[in-house]
């Protein structure tokens, strides 16, 4: 059971799922759920079971205590980050390590453009 201190896990969940920059039916299609029934648990109209809560858990890459509010304050959102480099983190961390290697080699390409072309 939650602490008292602590928000119900409807608000808890959908605080970490926005911290992870997803969306519910993103969240919801990584952890095998339909989408509608992601959106009644973050409304608190339906309490999950502890296999649906370890799923969604897992898809947002936090721990079921810290989902649920039995240990310490759960993140999933590493500090000093913006909200745009959260989103570009969910959105490369199920990939391969070549493709994100890829991805990273592009975008220093891209960047070193940027400031070649603010110079001039």
């Amino acid at each position: 059971m939650a602490s008292p201190s602590r928000p119900p896990l409807g608000p808890r969940l959908r605080q970490a799922r926005i911290d992870a920059g997803l969306t519910q039916a993103e969240l919801a299609e990584r952890a095998g759920v339909a989408d509608a029934t992601l959106s009644r648990i973050e409304r608190s109209r339906l309490v999950p079971s502890i296999a649906l809560t370890t799923r969604i858990a897992a898809a947002l890459g936090v721990s079921v205590d810290g989902l649920v509010g039995t240990s310490a304050p759960m993140s999933t959102k590493p500090r000093g980050l913006r909200r745009a480099e959260t989103k570009l983190l969910a959105t490369v961390r199920d990939m391969d390590e070549s493709v994100v290697d890829d991805i990273n080699r592009g975008i220093r390409l891209i960047v070193a453009a940027a400031r070649r072309s603010a110079r001039k």
